[in-house]
């Protein structure tokens, strides 16, 4: 349990450095600054809040230059401690060790000249953050004031979201928990003979283990607090300490619930038959086969998982000659403190910069999407995707036809839709989804439709797709971020060209779908693009390396699953022949006398292991009828479903039944290891 404990306490709380403003609080966000308020004003007004209400603000800010990895920190603490920057940095400081992200955290200063639009972090009261929301508003700042996430709901959402680890972490102790009951059922008997009652028992097994769980729990504690020293430096530990706490009270009682559940299982056999080691196996069989079953799709989810965690990493592996290549090229991160007009302006002028760029050529356009989205409702699901690229970008890649040619710059007023060889009879579904972004609705004003031309590329090309950041999600829910793309679509459109509106642009730009050099940004800024239309720069290559580290971070995770989940399946099997020959050992033996094979000794239980394939197919079957009906509901209703909604997948039924018979052997070669115990050394332990 404190193995288990700690394990989920280090998880959840390096997934706790995604949402910075878990701790409470509120947030406001200024979005329009109607009254061009100085930031001189902003400061003196933020810094008398935090002293009137003794509390702390902090506005975070992300570095021009390097976006992703930089954050400057702006903070005043209205209840005077001795050093706000410090406190700030041990507040902020993430708990995963990684030299990602660098925090420059300073007071706030009224020198600092720094827009007003932000977001200003309150952690304390909520009466400080009315009353700066209300002083804004009387400056001429406004915008919206949320709560932030809380402890608990952070922790639920990685549990929810990462419900198979908890799970197989559950289960195994579970298993843990009730075959040491189970095996231990001569040792009950034995106090049962002296009168003791359940809870007699459960009293004294408590008593016998407080020496034990003393010692254990000092040892883990400076184990963890050693470990966490070399890790990072004792980072957020009262974060780390509280969840582990947490997880710690909840397992116990699911494990003290799954021993006093097993206890009454062994106070249902015989005190006679119980010191033989024998129970009935009615009640254990209901308690054991259930957790087999739960075992094994375990098992199933687990390899599906770690074989995509290992494709996932092998595909970035691969593609690292690729991104040495990039240079310092970025991607632009765009303000959020924008007004829907605002918004609309400024990224008009954004996509008209990002256009006179790709007419000569500075910029790469390669915006992804999901095939699936181009499809027909009722189409059986694929895997590709459809990259929308420029003459730039074919001119770094080499896409071939299928004669080997390779392709070049589109003529001019010209879409081509370039489709795999191996995807040719969807090629007419593809094509007329593309032509819906074409049509006169759609297209700039005053620009005629295009010329579409539908060809073919060679099948089993692969293309470099930078893939820095999760665009959109593909068919299994995960977002796209694989940075080589196999057999994609491609539709090729001309640099420069006016068929893209310069909304439309920008977007793609804001959803990492536009690469370009970061001279060509700093060259324009106060002169071709006002300074306040960008938020930042993020360099790609650091971008594809933050990938690559969450890459291998989620395989060893889907490996401790899997790890943990086989371990259950063992356990579980071991337990059940264990309690299944300790019953019927004097049977087994008398029957090997007689003559009879092994088969024919234990065929009862042999074909009792049929519940556990059995188990696992009546799950599929119903998993997948509400996927169907799920998807039949929004097909009725004529619109295309969630991203995140599973589609039935019967192919699970090949890994599952693998499984099962992999389990069912496991269960059978134990029970071939007792059998041959017994019949050597006969009736001696009995």
């Amino acid at each position: 349990m404190l193995a288990t404990a700690a394990m989920l306490g280090f998880l959840i709380a390096e997934d706790l450095d995604k949402y910075p403003g878990w701790r409470g609080g509120s947030l406001i966000q200024i979005d329009d600054n109607r009254g061009g308020v100085s930031w001189d004003r902003v400061a003196a007004t933020v810094t008398a809040v935090a002293e009137r209400h003794r509390v702390a603000i902090l506005r975070t800010d992300r570095d021009f230059y390097d976006g992703d990895r930089l954050r400057h920190v702006y903070v005043v603490a209205g209840d005077h401690r001795s050093d706000d920057v410090a406190w700030a940095r041990d507040l902020l400081t993430p708990f995963g060790r990684s030299p990602a992200l660098r925090l420059d955290i300073r007071p706030f200063d009224r020198g600092d000249r720094l827009d007003p639009r932000a977001g200003y972090r309150v952690l304390g009261s909520k009466a400080a953050a009315t009353e700066l929301t209300t002083r804004f508003e009387e400056m001429g700042l406004f915008g919206t004031q949320t709560s932030s996430l809380t402890f608990e709901q952070v922790a639920l959402m990685y549990v929810l979201r990462s419900r198979e680890l908890v799970a197989a972490l559950l289960v195994g102790l579970v298993a843990l928990a009730a075959g040491s009951v189970l095996l231990s059922a001569r040792r009950y008997a034995v106090w049962r003979l002296h009168g003791a009652s359940v809870v007699r028992m459960m009293w004294r097994d408590v008593r016998s283990l407080t020496l034990f769980c003393t010692i254990t729990s000092v040892v883990a504690g400076v184990g963890v607090s050693g470990f966490l020293r070399w890790y990072n430096g004792w980072a957020q530990f009262s974060v780390f300490a509280r969840i582990a706490a947490t997880a710690a009270v909840a397992m116990v009682a699911i494990v003290t619930l799954a021993y006093g559940i097993a206890l009454l299982a062994v106070c249902a056999t015989p005190v006679v038959e119980a010191l033989k080691g024998r129970l009935r196996l009615g009640p254990v069989m209901t308690l054991l086969y259930p957790l087999r079953i739960l075992a094994v799709l375990l098992v199933v989810a687990a390899v599906a998982a770690t074989v995509t965690g290992y494709a996932d990493l092998a595909n970035r592996n691969a593609a690292r000659p690729y991104a040495a290549r990039v240079g310092d090229a970025v991607n632009l991160a765009f303000p959020g403190y924008r007004t829907w007009e605002t918004m609309d302006r400024n990224d008009a002028q954004t996509g008209r910069w990002l256009r006179e760029l790709d007419a000569r050529g500075r910029v790469t356009v390669m915006k992804r999407d999901s095939l699936q989205d181009h499809l027909p409702p009722q189409a059986s699901p694929v895997t590709e995707e459809v990259l929308w690229v420029n003459d730039t970008f074919l001119a770094s890649q080499s896409v071939l036809d299928t004669a080997g040619h390779r392709y070049g710059p589109a003529p001019e007023n010209t879409v081509r839709i370039i489709i795999p060889e191996h995807l040719r009879p969807r090629a007419e579904a593809i094509t007329a989804s593309v032509l819906k972004s074409f049509t006169p609705v759609n297209l700039p004003a005053g620009v005629p439709p295009p010329h579409v031309q539908q060809l073919l590329a060679a099948d089993g090309q692969t293309v470099f797709a930078y893939a820095t950041k999760g665009q959109v999600v593909d068919i299994d829910g995960s977002q796209m971020t694989r940075p080589l793309v196999h057999d994609p679509v491609i539709i090729s459109i001309p640099n420069g060209t006016p068929l893209i509106s310069d909304i439309r642009l920008a977007a793609w730009a804001n959803q990492y779908g536009i690469v370009l050099s970061p001279e060509d940004v700093t060259s324009a800024l106060g002169r071709e693009l006002p300074a306040d239309h960008l938020l930042g720069m993020l360099p790609i290559t650091g971008l594809l390396a933050d990938n690559h580290t969450t890459a291998v971070r989620r395989l060893i995770s889907n490996q401790v699953v899997l790890g943990l989940a086989l371990v259950v399946l063992v356990l579980a099997a071991v337990t059940t022949c264990l309690l299944y020959t300790r019953k019927h050992v004097r049977t087994i033996y008398a029957g090997h006398v007689a003559g009879r094979s092994f088969w024919r000794i234990h065929r009862r239980m042999l074909l009792l292991e049929i519940l556990t394939p059995i188990g696992v197919l009546v799950w599929i079957c119903v998993n997948n009828w509400q996927r169907a009906r799920d998807l039949t509901f929004y097909n009725d209703l004529g619109i295309p479903a969630p991203p995140l909604t599973p589609v039935p997948d019967w192919w699970r039924l090949l890994p599952a039944t693998a499984a099962a018979v992999v389990a069912i052997a496991a269960f059978a070669t134990i029970l071939a290891v007792a059998h041959r115990r017994i019949i050597t050394t006969g009736l001696n332990d009995t």
